[in-house]
């Protein structure tokens, strides 16, 4: 049982991955990519070290994002799609925060708070002119959010916590790149081969941070 749902995750999301390389794979693109989310939850429930039901629900908000975004018809399917994503990552932020040993000295803080607006700061001013006006502030938050996030995991990755720490970074940082690029796509220019390089950093990025928490 403990190998069987990794094995069936990982062969989902190599499946998910093949159906983003043509448009004539939608369906099996839709049905994989809802099975993803569902899969790690379960890997995580059997693996972790120590469960938690923030990083849970966290990996289950992703999954309703998954699913909102899917939804391409109904105009509240985009926004809804953000903020279940936002709210699992408000979810990441707090365990990371818990699992984190000691608090970060004030320079490290700082530090990690100027990269998340100066990312924040530069996207949003890349991509303020294609954004819907309703969606500017609520895009900023969420910008705002997945840099804390980030960081977040840097600083737990930096921390010495566990000897796989450091993937919980490369988790972040993942994460950046993956919705850096989805709005890149929705609210500036088309990006070539966009579903599978969202894709790929995306399961990338939800793969690293279960595992750091897994193993935490």
């Amino acid at each position: 049982m403990h190998y069987l749902f990794p094995a069936l995750y990982f062969a989902f999301a190599a499946v998910h991955i093949y159906a983003c390389g043509s448009r004539k794979r939608l369906m099996l693109r839709r049905v994989t990519k809802c099975t993803l989310m569902p899969l790690l939850a379960v890997c995580y429930v059997l693996y972790a070290n120590v469960f938690s039901p923030l990083v849970l629900l966290a990996i289950l908000f992703g999954f309703a994002g998954d699913f909102f975004l899917l939804l391409t018809t109904h105009r509240w399917a985009f926004p809804a799609g953000i903020a279940a994503f936002a709210t699992g990552h408000v979810f990441y932020i707090i365990s990371f925060l818990r699992i984190t040993p000691a608090f970060p000295k004030t320079y490290v803080w700082v530090s990690f708070a100027v990269f998340s607006v100066t990312y924040a700061a530069i996207l949003m001013h890349y991509l303020w002119k294609g954004i819907p006006k309703k969606l500017k502030p609520p895009s900023i938050i969420y910008v705002l959010i997945i840099g804390i996030m980030a960081s977040c995991a840097l600083i737990y990755a930096s921390s010495g916590a566990s000897n796989i720490g450091w993937i919980a970074g490369v988790g972040g940082l993942a994460f950046v790149v993956s919705d850096s690029m989805l709005s890149i796509d929705a609210f500036h220019h088309p990006i070539k081969h966009r579903s599978i390089l969202v894709m790929s950093t995306y399961i990338l990025a939800q793969t690293l941070i279960v595992i750091a928490f897994a193993f935490a």
